[in-house]
C-alpha cells in the first residue's frame, strides 16, 4: 500500500560531525586544495601530494586484514595467495609489457574508486535501514555510469583516450568523438531520470530515503565531473581525487576498527590499542611511518646504496614502479571482498 509520506532517516557512517567533516564536505575542500596548489606548485610536489595520501590508504588495508587474526581468518587462502600470485604478475608485465600493467592498474583504480563510493552508499542504506531490495542495483548502476560517463565526455579524459586509440593505429574523426560523447550524455542523462524516479518511487511506497547517501553521491560526483572539465592538468584531478578517495578511506577503516573494538573486545592487542580509545595520534603515527619506510623502498633512497654502479639506476625504477603497482593491485583486489555490507562480520565493524 503506497505511503504518501517522504520519509527522511539521516544515519551515518560515523556521526553527523564527523560526516559532514570527511564524506559531504571534504571533497569540495579538495578541489580547492588541488585548485590552489596546482597553480603554486610544481609536479613533482603535486605527484608527492597525491602518493603520500595513497600509501598510507593501502596500509590501513594491511592492518585491518593482518592486524586482526578474525579478519584474516575469513579469507585466508586469498591473503596468502593473493599477493604472491599480484606481485608475480606485476613483476612479469614490468619486464615484458610495461605499458599493459601500466593500463590494467588504471583501469583497475578506475574501477576501485567508483565501486569505493557505491560501498559507502550502501552502507549509508544499511545504517538507516533505507530504500528497496533493488536499491543496491540502482546505486550501481549509477556510479557505472556516471564515472564512466565522465572519463569519456570530460576535456580531461576524452584527450587521454583519443590519444590511446591514434597510438593503437586506430584513429578516431572528431565527428566520431562527438558522437560519442553525444551516446554517452544520453545514456547518463536518461539513466539519471531513472535513478530520480526510483528516489520518487521509495518515498511514494513508503521506504525510508538517507540524505546523506545522496549528499555523499552528489559531493563526490562533483569533485570528479568539477576537476575533469575544468583543468587540463591531470595532477590537478589526481590530487582532489587522492584526497577525497584516500582520506575517506583511512576514516572508515579507523573507525570501523574502533567499532569492532568498542563492540567485541578486539581480537589483537595491536587492534586494541590503534583502535581505542586515544589511540588515533598512534594510528596516524603508523600511517605516516608505513609511507616513509615506503618511500625509502620506492622513490629513491634505496638508489643510494647502488653507488653509481651502471644499470642500477634503471634497475630501480623497474623495482619501484613494479613495488607501487603491485601493491595497488593487492589493496584494489582485497577491497573488492573485505567489505561485504550484507556480511555478519562486517556488518559488526560498520
Amino acid at each position: 500500500m503506497a505511503n504518501n509520506s517522504i520519509v527522511l532517516q539521516p544515519a551515518y557512517i560515523v556521526d553527523r560531525r564527523q560526516d559532514y567533516i570527511w564524506f559531504v564536505s571534504l571533497p569540495f575542500a579538495a578541489v580547492c586544495f588541488a585548485l590552489v596548489s596546482g597553480h603554486y606548485l610544481p609536479g613533482a610536489a603535486l605527484a608527492a601530494i597525491a602518493l603520500w595520501v595513497t600509501i598510507p590508504h593501502h596500509f590501513v588495508t594491511w592492518l585491518r586484514v593482518y592486524g586482526s587474526p578474525a579478519e584474516f581468518a575469513r579469507f585466508k587462502e586469498r591473503f596468502i595467495l593473493g599477493p604472491i600470485v599480484l606481485v608475480a604478475f606485476a613483476y612479469g608485465l614490468i619486464q615484458w609489457a610495461p605499458l599493459s600493467l601500466v593500463l590494467i592498474v588504471t583501469l583497475w583504480d578506475h574501477q576501485h574508486s567508483l565501486m569505493q563510493q557505491y560501498g559507502f552508499a550502501r552502507v549509508y542504506d544499511f545504517k538507516a535501514k533505507a530504500g528497496t531490495p533493488a536499491t543496491a542495483k540502482f546505486d550501481l548502476a549509477f556510479n557505472w555510469i556516471f564515472f564512466g560517463n565522465m572519463l569519456v565526455v570530460s576535456p580531461l579524459f576524452s584527450t587521454v583516450w583519443v590519444r590511446m586509440l591514434h597510438e593503437w593505429h586506430l584513429p578516431i574523426s572528431a565527428e566520431a568523438v562527438a558522437t560519442v560523447h553525444l551516446v554517452s550524455w544520453t545514456v547518463a542523462i536518461a539513466y539519471g531520470l531513472i535513478y530520480v524516479g526510483h528516489i520518487a518511487y521509495c518515498a511514494w511506497r513508503g521506504y525510508a530515503l538517507n540524505p546523506l547517501k545522496y549528499a555523499f553521491l552528489l559531493s563526490s560526483y562533483f569533485l570528479w565531473y568539477f576537476t575533469s572539465f575544468t583543468t587540463a592538468y591531470l595532477l590537478v584531478f589526481a590530487v582532489a581525487h587522492r584526497i577525497m578517495h584516500g582520506i575517506q578511506y583511512i576514516v572508515m577503516v579507523y573507525f570501523y576498527n574502533r567499532h569492532k573494538v568498542d563492540r567485541t573486545g578486539g581480537d589483537s592487542a595491536l587492534l586494541r590499542y590503534v583502535a581505542g580509545k586515544g589511540g588515533v595520534k598512534f594510528f596516524l603515527l603508523l600511517c605516516a611511518a608505513y609511507a616513509v619506510v615506503f618511500h625509502a623502498l620506492s622513490e629513491g633512497l634505496v638508489r643510494d646504496f647502488g653507488f653509481g654502479l651502471v644499470g642500477f639506476n634503471t634497475n630501480f625504477d623497474l623495482f619501484s614502479y613494479s613495488l607501487l603497482s603491485s601493491f595497488a593491485l593487492i589493496h584494489y583486489y582485497y577491497d573488492a571482498f573485505i567489505w561485504k555490507v550484507r556480511k555478519k562480520d562486517v556488518q559488526e565493524g560498520l
